[in-house]
């Protein structure tokens, strides 16, 4: 893929910037990435696919949910640019996967295979620490929604998501942002008006 202005400028500043690559190793690593458009309701991943690549929201936003027996869906996360996703238990261990990514939006990704990153990784050592600081931080968010679902009611968890993302009520439907909240979407569309009565 070829450098372009359109790439969502987090992008350059990570690998540039934070991890320090210069202008020859970035231009490896920027030549190894694929641009994939993914339509709105489109699925990047579906439950049974293995992962094999590294994927960056440049545009658009997803969500990651899964299935139970039933078919309840409940959302694990949303996803907005400058995001990494995929389901990353299958990437490590190439098992197949249990999660579902879905475009909400119009999106473009960047994709890296994982052979190609594992190569470039081995080649470049700033990379390997990239990789490493992602996966604590990838935990480290894991750990804290396992948190809030614990510790905070549903109220509480839908002020911490807004406050965290401000426009999602504009990019979100209701229906999903409640399974995320593993509430009914008329029990949020209540919270909500009682939220804006105070």
């Amino acid at each position: 893929m070829e450098a372009s202005s359109d790439i969502f400028p987090r992008f350059t500043e990570l690998f540039r910037t934070t991890f320090g690559l210069d202008e020859a190793e970035y231009t490896r690593l920027l030549a190894c990435f694929h641009r994939r458009l993914l339509p709105k309701k489109a699925y990047y991943l579906t439950a049974g696919d293995v992962t094999r690549g590294k994927a960056y929201l440049n545009k658009g936003c997803t969500r990651t949910y899964v299935v139970e027996e039933s078919g309840k869906e409940h959302v694990l996360f949303f996803s907005f640019e400058d995001w990494w996703v995929g389901d990353f238990q299958s990437y490590h261990t190439l098992q197949p996967g249990t999660q579902y990514v879905q475009a909400l939006e119009d999106c473009e990704l960047f994709w890296i295979s994982r052979d190609d990153f594992t190569r470039l990784a081995a080649e470049i050592p700033k990379l390997q620490a990239w990789d490493q600081v992602k996966g604590r931080k990838s935990m480290f968010a894991t750990l804290n929604r396992l948190s809030e679902v614990k510790t905070m009611n549903a109220e509480e968890r839908y002020l911490n998501l807004i406050e965290k993302h401000p426009a999602i009520n504009q990019r979100i439907s209701l229906q999903d942002i409640a399974a995320f909240l593993d509430i009914e979407p008329q029990s949020l569309s209540r919270m909500r008006k009682r939220l804006s009565e105070r």
